[in-house]
Protein backbone atom coordinates (compact mmCIF):
# COMPACT_ATOMS: atom_id res chain seq x y z
CA UNK A 1 0.00 0.00 0.00
CA UNK A 2 1.72 3.77 -0.82
CA UNK A 3 1.62 6.05 1.62
CA UNK A 4 -1.31 8.52 -0.11
CA UNK A 5 -3.64 5.49 0.30
CA UNK A 6 -2.33 4.79 3.99
CA UNK A 7 -3.06 8.53 4.51
CA UNK A 8 -6.64 8.91 2.81
CA UNK A 9 -7.77 5.79 4.62
CA UNK A 10 -6.28 7.36 7.76
CA UNK A 11 -8.03 10.38 7.13
CA UNK A 12 -11.27 8.99 6.05
CA UNK A 13 -11.99 7.73 9.28
CA UNK A 14 -11.63 10.97 11.16
CA UNK A 15 -15.14 13.03 11.48
CA UNK A 16 -13.08 16.43 10.75
CA UNK A 17 -11.30 15.38 7.17
CA UNK A 18 -13.84 15.74 4.51
CA UNK A 19 -12.68 13.16 2.54
CA UNK A 20 -14.70 10.26 3.90
CA UNK A 21 -17.63 11.12 1.56
CA UNK A 22 -15.29 13.03 -0.76
CA UNK A 23 -17.03 11.14 -3.76
CA UNK A 24 -20.73 11.81 -2.39
CA UNK A 25 -20.34 15.42 -1.92
CA UNK A 26 -18.92 15.88 -5.42
CA UNK A 27 -20.72 18.10 -7.82
CA UNK A 28 -20.59 15.28 -10.61
CA UNK A 29 -20.84 16.07 -14.64
CA UNK A 30 -23.67 14.78 -16.71
CA UNK A 31 -21.82 12.08 -17.73
CA UNK A 32 -21.22 10.07 -13.94
CA UNK A 33 -24.38 11.57 -12.43
CA UNK A 34 -26.08 7.87 -12.98
CA UNK A 35 -22.50 6.20 -12.04
CA UNK A 36 -22.57 3.59 -9.14
CA UNK A 37 -19.16 4.77 -7.64
CA UNK A 38 -16.71 3.56 -5.29
CA UNK A 39 -16.68 5.65 -2.00
CA UNK A 40 -12.90 6.77 -2.93
CA UNK A 41 -10.59 6.67 -5.80
CA UNK A 42 -8.05 4.86 -5.99
CA UNK A 43 -4.02 5.78 -5.71
CA UNK A 44 -0.73 3.83 -7.81
CA UNK A 45 2.33 4.88 -8.09
CA UNK A 46 2.65 6.92 -11.68
CA UNK A 47 5.52 4.60 -12.51
CA UNK A 48 3.98 1.62 -12.57
CA UNK A 49 0.94 2.68 -14.02
CA UNK A 50 2.91 4.33 -17.08
CA UNK A 51 4.99 1.16 -17.19
CA UNK A 52 2.34 -1.39 -17.55
CA UNK A 53 0.86 1.15 -20.05
CA UNK A 54 3.75 0.68 -22.29
CA UNK A 55 3.85 -3.12 -21.66
CA UNK A 56 0.31 -3.31 -23.30
CA UNK A 57 1.58 -0.80 -26.05
CA UNK A 58 4.24 -3.35 -26.84
CA UNK A 59 2.07 -6.35 -26.00
CA UNK A 60 -0.41 -4.80 -28.89
CA UNK A 61 2.37 -4.87 -30.97
CA UNK A 62 3.04 -8.39 -30.43
CA UNK A 63 -0.32 -9.43 -30.95
CA UNK A 64 -1.11 -8.01 -34.51
CA UNK A 65 2.08 -9.92 -35.71
CA UNK A 66 0.94 -13.45 -34.58
CA UNK A 67 -0.64 -13.65 -37.76
CA UNK A 68 1.92 -13.19 -40.03
CA UNK A 69 4.62 -14.98 -37.43
CA UNK A 70 2.57 -17.98 -36.97
CA UNK A 71 0.49 -18.47 -40.21
CA UNK A 72 2.21 -16.46 -42.57
CA UNK A 73 -0.71 -14.45 -43.17
CA UNK A 74 -3.10 -17.47 -43.35
CA UNK A 75 -6.22 -15.34 -41.78
CA UNK A 76 -8.44 -18.78 -41.96
CA UNK A 77 -5.55 -20.30 -39.83
CA UNK A 78 -5.52 -17.89 -37.32
CA UNK A 79 -8.73 -17.47 -36.62
CA UNK A 80 -9.46 -21.02 -36.23
CA UNK A 81 -6.38 -21.12 -33.53
CA UNK A 82 -8.06 -18.30 -31.86
CA UNK A 83 -11.41 -20.05 -31.60
CA UNK A 84 -13.32 -18.08 -34.13
CA UNK A 85 -16.39 -19.00 -36.26
CA UNK A 86 -15.05 -20.09 -40.11
CA UNK A 87 -18.37 -17.95 -41.12
CA UNK A 88 -16.77 -14.87 -40.35
CA UNK A 89 -13.76 -15.11 -42.10
CA UNK A 90 -14.81 -13.55 -45.52
CA UNK A 91 -16.54 -10.78 -43.38
CA UNK A 92 -12.93 -10.32 -41.59
CA UNK A 93 -10.91 -10.46 -45.60
CA UNK A 94 -13.79 -8.38 -47.08
CA UNK A 95 -13.65 -5.09 -44.76
CA UNK A 96 -9.88 -5.74 -43.94
CA UNK A 97 -8.45 -2.42 -43.92
CA UNK A 98 -5.27 -1.15 -46.36
CA UNK A 99 -2.88 -0.30 -43.49
CA UNK A 100 -2.45 -1.79 -40.03
CA UNK A 101 -4.94 0.21 -37.22
CA UNK A 102 -3.27 2.52 -34.43
CA UNK A 103 -3.04 0.87 -31.45
CA UNK A 104 -6.12 1.62 -29.14
CA UNK A 105 -7.85 -0.16 -26.03
CA UNK A 106 -9.09 -0.78 -22.66
CA UNK A 107 -6.83 -3.76 -20.77
CA UNK A 108 -8.47 -5.25 -17.97
CA UNK A 109 -5.95 -6.08 -14.98
CA UNK A 110 -5.23 -7.36 -11.68
CA UNK A 111 -2.99 -5.53 -9.62
CA UNK A 112 -0.91 -8.22 -7.21
CA UNK A 113 2.38 -8.70 -5.15
CA UNK A 114 4.74 -8.30 -8.26
CA UNK A 115 2.40 -6.09 -10.66
CA UNK A 116 -0.26 -5.70 -12.93
CA UNK A 117 -1.57 -9.30 -14.58
CA UNK A 118 -3.07 -8.84 -17.70
CA UNK A 119 -7.11 -10.77 -17.66
CA UNK A 120 -8.33 -9.49 -21.14
CA UNK A 121 -6.98 -6.73 -23.73
CA UNK A 122 -10.11 -5.14 -25.43
CA UNK A 123 -8.83 -3.69 -28.55
CA UNK A 124 -11.12 -1.50 -30.50
CA UNK A 125 -12.98 1.93 -30.32
CA UNK A 126 -16.21 0.34 -28.68
CA UNK A 127 -14.57 0.40 -25.02
CA UNK A 128 -16.45 2.24 -22.68
CA UNK A 129 -15.33 3.72 -19.46
CA UNK A 130 -14.25 7.17 -20.69
CA UNK A 131 -16.55 8.87 -18.22
CA UNK A 132 -14.54 8.09 -15.54
CA UNK A 133 -11.94 10.05 -16.60
CA UNK A 134 -14.18 12.83 -15.81
CA UNK A 135 -14.43 12.22 -12.02
CA UNK A 136 -10.54 13.39 -10.80
CA UNK A 137 -11.31 16.72 -11.70
CA UNK A 138 -14.90 16.61 -10.42
CA UNK A 139 -13.06 16.00 -7.04
CA UNK A 140 -10.52 18.42 -7.00
CA UNK A 141 -13.22 20.75 -7.36
CA UNK A 142 -13.56 20.29 -3.72
CA UNK A 143 -11.31 21.88 -0.78
CA UNK A 144 -10.64 19.04 0.89
CA UNK A 145 -9.57 16.52 -1.92
CA UNK A 146 -7.96 19.60 -3.86
CA UNK A 147 -5.96 20.08 -0.39
CA UNK A 148 -5.17 15.79 -0.23
CA UNK A 149 -3.65 16.26 -3.75
CA UNK A 150 -1.48 18.86 -3.84
CA UNK A 151 -0.22 17.22 -0.36
CA UNK A 152 0.77 14.07 -2.57
CA UNK A 153 1.79 15.70 -5.78
CA UNK A 154 -1.32 13.53 -7.36
CA UNK A 155 -1.87 13.61 -11.30
CA UNK A 156 -4.19 12.02 -13.61
CA UNK A 157 -5.37 11.51 -17.34
CA UNK A 158 -8.67 12.68 -18.85
CA UNK A 159 -8.95 9.42 -20.77
CA UNK A 160 -12.04 11.40 -22.84
CA UNK A 161 -9.17 14.50 -23.79
CA UNK A 162 -6.78 11.74 -25.10
CA UNK A 163 -9.78 9.31 -27.49
CA UNK A 164 -10.87 13.03 -28.37
CA UNK A 165 -7.40 14.16 -29.21
CA UNK A 166 -7.05 10.36 -31.42
CA UNK A 167 -10.15 10.66 -33.44
CA UNK A 168 -9.12 14.32 -34.46
CA UNK A 169 -5.79 13.18 -35.81
CA UNK A 170 -7.03 10.60 -37.91
CA UNK A 171 -10.08 12.41 -38.84
CA UNK A 172 -10.23 14.28 -42.68
CA UNK A 173 -11.57 17.70 -41.19
CA UNK A 174 -10.32 19.38 -38.61
CA UNK A 175 -13.95 19.65 -37.07
CA UNK A 176 -15.24 16.58 -37.52
CA UNK A 177 -18.42 14.90 -36.98
CA UNK A 178 -18.21 11.43 -34.71
CA UNK A 179 -20.66 8.64 -35.23
CA UNK A 180 -21.34 6.19 -32.99
CA UNK A 181 -22.56 3.55 -34.68
CA UNK A 182 -24.43 0.52 -33.12
CA UNK A 183 -25.43 -3.00 -34.78
CA UNK A 184 -28.97 -3.00 -36.42
CA UNK A 185 -31.83 -2.34 -34.06
CA UNK A 186 -29.73 -2.02 -31.38
CA UNK A 187 -29.44 1.30 -30.46
CA UNK A 188 -32.96 1.32 -28.43
CA UNK A 189 -30.93 -0.88 -25.95
CA UNK A 190 -27.57 1.00 -25.79
CA UNK A 191 -28.88 4.69 -26.53
CA UNK A 192 -28.12 5.23 -22.34
CA UNK A 193 -25.09 3.23 -21.99
CA UNK A 194 -23.80 5.12 -24.37
CA UNK A 195 -24.98 9.01 -23.25
CA UNK A 196 -22.13 8.80 -21.51
CA UNK A 197 -19.17 8.33 -24.27
CA UNK A 198 -20.88 10.55 -26.28
CA UNK A 199 -21.78 13.47 -23.57
CA UNK A 200 -17.66 13.32 -23.15
CA UNK A 201 -16.38 13.12 -26.62
CA UNK A 202 -18.73 16.83 -26.42
CA UNK A 203 -17.63 17.95 -23.58
CA UNK A 204 -14.13 17.93 -25.55
CA UNK A 205 -15.16 19.78 -28.48
CA UNK A 206 -16.77 17.17 -30.79
CA UNK A 207 -19.67 16.50 -32.33
CA UNK A 208 -21.37 13.48 -31.71
CA UNK A 209 -24.32 11.55 -33.15
CA UNK A 210 -26.19 7.83 -32.18
CA UNK A 211 -26.68 5.92 -35.35
CA UNK A 212 -26.85 2.27 -36.60
CA UNK A 213 -25.27 0.68 -39.17
CA UNK A 214 -28.55 0.60 -42.09
CA UNK A 215 -28.43 4.25 -41.38
CA UNK A 216 -25.06 4.59 -42.86
CA UNK A 217 -24.90 5.79 -46.98
CA UNK A 218 -22.81 6.87 -49.20
CA UNK A 219 -23.40 10.05 -51.18
CA UNK A 220 -20.89 12.21 -53.63
CA UNK A 221 -17.90 10.28 -51.67
CA UNK A 222 -18.70 11.45 -48.69
CA UNK A 223 -20.09 9.20 -45.52
CA UNK A 224 -23.54 9.93 -43.91
CA UNK A 225 -25.28 8.70 -40.81
CA UNK A 226 -28.56 9.43 -41.75
CA UNK A 227 -28.65 12.64 -42.88
CA UNK A 228 -25.64 13.80 -41.06
CA UNK A 229 -22.33 13.86 -42.88
CA UNK A 230 -19.92 12.16 -40.83
CA UNK A 231 -15.86 11.96 -40.50
CA UNK A 232 -15.58 9.17 -37.87
CA UNK A 233 -17.29 5.68 -37.05
CA UNK A 234 -17.32 5.02 -33.72
CA UNK A 235 -17.58 1.43 -34.02
CA UNK A 236 -20.17 -0.67 -31.41
CA UNK A 237 -21.14 -3.51 -33.90
CA UNK A 238 -19.46 -6.87 -33.84
CA UNK A 239 -18.28 -8.53 -37.26
CA UNK A 240 -21.21 -10.87 -36.47
CA UNK A 241 -23.77 -8.29 -36.35
CA UNK A 242 -23.66 -7.00 -39.73
CA UNK A 243 -25.39 -9.28 -41.85
CA UNK A 244 -28.05 -7.45 -44.05
CA UNK A 245 -25.91 -3.94 -43.72
CA UNK A 246 -23.29 -5.08 -46.42
CA UNK A 247 -23.98 -1.86 -48.30
CA UNK A 248 -22.97 0.29 -45.17
CA UNK A 249 -19.87 -1.18 -44.66
CA UNK A 250 -18.97 -1.15 -48.05
CA UNK A 251 -19.87 2.45 -47.89
CA UNK A 252 -17.39 3.20 -44.90
CA UNK A 253 -14.51 0.99 -46.87
CA UNK A 254 -14.78 3.20 -50.10
CA UNK A 255 -15.00 6.64 -48.43
CA UNK A 256 -12.27 5.71 -45.93
CA UNK A 257 -10.06 4.22 -49.20
CA UNK A 258 -10.71 7.74 -50.68
CA UNK A 259 -9.72 9.96 -47.84
CA UNK A 260 -13.24 10.99 -46.93
CA UNK A 261 -14.08 9.18 -43.60
CA UNK A 262 -12.76 6.56 -40.85
CA UNK A 263 -13.81 2.96 -38.89
CA UNK A 264 -12.14 3.97 -35.67
CA UNK A 265 -11.57 1.13 -35.13
CA UNK A 266 -11.89 -1.69 -38.30
CA UNK A 267 -13.37 -5.10 -38.24
CA UNK A 268 -9.56 -6.33 -38.19
CA UNK A 269 -9.44 -5.28 -34.43
CA UNK A 270 -12.05 -8.24 -33.72
CA UNK A 271 -8.28 -10.39 -34.67
CA UNK A 272 -6.72 -8.47 -31.69
CA UNK A 273 -9.81 -8.35 -29.17
CA UNK A 274 -10.64 -12.65 -29.10
CA UNK A 275 -9.05 -14.10 -26.10
CA UNK A 276 -7.19 -16.73 -28.26
CA UNK A 277 -4.81 -14.66 -29.46
CA UNK A 278 -3.42 -14.32 -25.79
CA UNK A 279 -3.99 -18.15 -25.60
CA UNK A 280 -1.44 -18.40 -28.69
CA UNK A 281 1.16 -16.10 -26.70
CA UNK A 282 1.55 -18.02 -23.64
CA UNK A 283 1.65 -21.43 -26.20
CA UNK A 284 5.12 -23.05 -26.44
CA UNK A 285 4.45 -22.37 -30.33
CA UNK A 286 5.25 -18.78 -29.69
CA UNK A 287 8.60 -19.74 -28.18
CA UNK A 288 10.13 -20.44 -31.25
CA UNK A 289 8.96 -16.83 -32.92
CA UNK A 290 8.91 -14.56 -30.25
CA UNK A 291 12.08 -12.42 -29.16
CA UNK A 292 13.63 -13.19 -25.61
CA UNK A 293 12.57 -9.81 -24.99
CA UNK A 294 8.78 -10.80 -25.87
CA UNK A 295 8.97 -13.52 -24.20
CA UNK A 296 9.63 -12.12 -21.22
CA UNK A 297 7.29 -9.46 -21.44
CA UNK A 298 4.23 -12.06 -21.63
CA UNK A 299 5.66 -13.95 -18.86
CA UNK A 300 6.00 -10.58 -16.96
CA UNK A 301 2.24 -9.35 -17.79
CA UNK A 302 0.22 -12.21 -19.19
CA UNK A 303 -1.27 -14.81 -16.53
CA UNK A 304 -0.74 -18.63 -18.63
CA UNK A 305 -3.93 -18.44 -21.03
CA UNK A 306 -4.78 -21.25 -23.34
CA UNK A 307 -7.64 -22.90 -25.52
CA UNK A 308 -9.71 -25.26 -23.89
CA UNK A 309 -9.13 -28.32 -25.84
CA UNK A 310 -10.25 -32.07 -24.68
CA UNK A 311 -6.54 -32.83 -24.10
CA UNK A 312 -6.82 -29.86 -21.48
CA UNK A 313 -9.80 -31.03 -19.72
CA UNK A 314 -8.20 -33.49 -16.86
CA UNK A 315 -5.78 -31.06 -15.75
CA UNK A 316 -8.18 -27.75 -16.02
CA UNK A 317 -10.45 -30.39 -13.63
CA UNK A 318 -7.58 -30.85 -11.15
CA UNK A 319 -6.73 -27.35 -11.10
CA UNK A 320 -10.15 -26.00 -10.22
CA UNK A 321 -9.26 -23.67 -7.87
CA UNK A 322 -6.16 -21.95 -9.64
CA UNK A 323 -7.99 -21.42 -13.18
CA UNK A 324 -10.92 -19.31 -15.12
CA UNK A 325 -12.72 -20.23 -18.31
CA UNK A 326 -13.53 -17.64 -20.81
CA UNK A 327 -15.21 -17.41 -23.77
CA UNK A 328 -12.87 -16.09 -26.39
CA UNK A 329 -15.38 -13.72 -27.70
CA UNK A 330 -17.28 -12.75 -24.54
CA UNK A 331 -18.00 -9.23 -23.02
CA UNK A 332 -19.12 -7.79 -19.76
CA UNK A 333 -18.04 -11.14 -18.32
CA UNK A 334 -20.86 -12.89 -19.96
CA UNK A 335 -20.24 -16.66 -19.69
CA UNK A 336 -17.51 -16.34 -17.19
CA UNK A 337 -16.65 -19.19 -14.85
CA UNK A 338 -14.32 -18.42 -11.71
CA UNK A 339 -13.37 -22.40 -11.08
CA UNK A 340 -12.85 -21.55 -7.02
CA UNK A 341 -16.24 -20.83 -7.08
CA UNK A 342 -17.92 -23.47 -7.90
CA UNK A 343 -18.10 -26.91 -6.34
CA UNK A 344 -16.02 -29.76 -7.77
CA UNK A 345 -19.29 -31.61 -10.11
CA UNK A 346 -20.22 -28.44 -11.34
CA UNK A 347 -17.03 -27.34 -12.71
CA UNK A 348 -15.94 -30.55 -14.13
CA UNK A 349 -19.14 -30.46 -16.20
CA UNK A 350 -18.65 -27.01 -17.50
CA UNK A 351 -15.03 -27.73 -18.55
CA UNK A 352 -16.25 -30.87 -20.02
CA UNK A 353 -19.28 -29.39 -22.01
CA UNK A 354 -17.08 -26.01 -23.69
CA UNK A 355 -13.79 -27.80 -24.41
CA UNK A 356 -13.00 -27.28 -28.08
CA UNK A 357 -15.88 -25.24 -28.20
CA UNK A 358 -14.24 -21.73 -28.25
CA UNK A 359 -12.91 -21.04 -24.56
CA UNK A 360 -10.17 -19.98 -22.86
CA UNK A 361 -8.49 -20.96 -19.31
CA UNK A 362 -6.30 -18.80 -17.81
CA UNK A 363 -4.61 -19.32 -14.70
CA UNK A 364 -5.98 -17.14 -11.58
CA UNK A 365 -4.33 -13.95 -10.84
CA UNK A 366 -4.56 -13.27 -7.16
CA UNK A 367 -5.29 -9.41 -6.60
CA UNK A 368 -4.29 -7.08 -3.70
CA UNK A 369 -7.53 -5.20 -2.12
CA UNK A 370 -8.04 -2.19 -1.78
CA UNK A 371 -9.37 -0.91 1.62
CA UNK A 372 -12.35 1.25 1.33
CA UNK A 373 -13.70 3.18 4.64
CA UNK A 374 -17.47 3.10 4.32
CA UNK A 375 -18.34 6.88 5.12
CA UNK A 376 -21.45 6.57 6.88
CA UNK A 377 -20.23 3.94 9.73
CA UNK A 378 -16.55 4.28 9.19
CA UNK A 379 -15.63 0.68 8.97
CA UNK A 380 -13.10 -0.10 6.38
CA UNK A 381 -13.92 -3.40 3.94
CA UNK A 382 -11.66 -4.42 1.20
CA UNK A 383 -12.63 -4.25 -1.88
CA UNK A 384 -11.27 -6.22 -5.50
CA UNK A 385 -10.69 -3.54 -8.35
CA UNK A 386 -9.95 -4.64 -12.21
CA UNK A 387 -7.80 -1.91 -13.13
CA UNK A 388 -9.01 -1.00 -16.74
CA UNK A 389 -5.98 0.68 -18.66
CA UNK A 390 -6.73 2.53 -21.55
CA UNK A 391 -3.73 2.78 -24.45
CA UNK A 392 -4.11 5.36 -27.63
CA UNK A 393 -1.63 6.11 -30.02
CA UNK A 394 -0.33 8.93 -27.51
CA UNK A 395 0.45 6.20 -25.19
CA UNK A 396 -0.85 5.64 -21.19
CA UNK A 397 -4.64 6.98 -21.68
CA UNK A 398 -6.33 7.02 -18.24
CA UNK A 399 -7.97 4.39 -16.16
CA UNK A 400 -11.64 3.20 -15.56
CA UNK A 401 -11.44 0.82 -12.61
CA UNK A 402 -14.57 -1.43 -11.43
CA UNK A 403 -14.57 -2.82 -8.26
CA UNK A 404 -16.63 -5.69 -5.49
CA UNK A 405 -16.18 -6.41 -2.11
CA UNK A 406 -13.78 -8.66 -1.14
CA UNK A 407 -16.74 -11.21 -0.50
CA UNK A 408 -18.33 -11.59 -3.25
CA UNK A 409 -17.89 -13.57 -6.33
CA UNK A 410 -14.84 -14.20 -8.67
CA UNK A 411 -16.38 -12.29 -11.71
CA UNK A 412 -16.68 -8.33 -11.68
CA UNK A 413 -18.65 -7.03 -13.82
CA UNK A 414 -20.36 -3.73 -13.60
CA UNK A 415 -22.87 -4.35 -16.53
CA UNK A 416 -23.98 -7.62 -14.53
CA UNK A 417 -23.50 -7.00 -10.99
CA UNK A 418 -25.28 -4.37 -9.51
CA UNK A 419 -22.97 -3.81 -6.75
CA UNK A 420 -20.02 -3.52 -8.58
CA UNK A 421 -18.77 0.09 -8.11
CA UNK A 422 -16.78 2.47 -10.45
CA UNK A 423 -14.00 4.80 -9.37
CA UNK A 424 -10.66 5.78 -11.31
CA UNK A 425 -6.95 6.06 -9.67
CA UNK A 426 -4.38 8.82 -9.35
CA UNK A 427 -1.36 8.53 -9.96
CA UNK A 428 1.56 9.31 -7.51
CA UNK A 429 5.28 9.82 -7.31
CA UNK A 430 6.59 5.97 -6.64
CA UNK A 431 7.02 5.19 -2.93
CA UNK A 432 9.97 2.68 -4.46
CA UNK A 433 12.35 2.91 -7.50
CA UNK A 434 10.27 0.24 -9.63
CA UNK A 435 13.03 -2.50 -10.81
CA UNK A 436 13.81 -2.11 -14.27
CA UNK A 437 11.41 -4.27 -16.88
CA UNK A 438 13.66 -7.14 -17.71
CA UNK A 439 15.06 -7.17 -14.33
CA UNK A 440 15.04 -11.06 -12.69
CA UNK A 441 13.32 -9.32 -9.12
CA UNK A 442 9.53 -9.28 -11.98
CA UNK A 443 8.33 -12.37 -10.89
CA UNK A 444 6.55 -14.30 -14.13
CA UNK A 445 3.51 -15.60 -14.20
CA UNK A 446 3.58 -19.64 -13.66
CA UNK A 447 2.99 -21.74 -17.17
CA UNK A 448 1.77 -25.20 -17.00
CA UNK A 449 3.69 -25.91 -20.35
Amino acid sequence: MNEATTRYLELCRTDRSGLGNAVARADLPVPLRDARLLARPLFADEPALQAAADDLLSLFGVLASLPDRLFDGDLAAYWAAVGGEPGLVPLLRRWAPEQPRARFGRADLHRGEHGFSLLEFNVGGGVGGFELGELPRTLLATEDFARFAAEHALRHVRTGEHVAATLRAVAPRPSPVVALVCAPGALARYRRPLAPTAEVLRTHGLDVLLGELGEVKENGGKLFVGRARVDVVLRYFAVDETDGCEDGLDAIVRTERAGNAVLWTGLDSTLLSNKGALALLSDPRCDAVLSAQERRLTDRILPWTRMLTPALVDRCVAEREHLVLKPCRGFAGTGVVAGWTCPEPEWAGIVHRHAGRGYVVQRRAVPCPEPVVDPATGAAEDWIPVWGIFVTPHGYGGNAIRAQRATGGGVIGYSADTATRATVAFGCPATAQPAPPDSAAVAPCSRLG
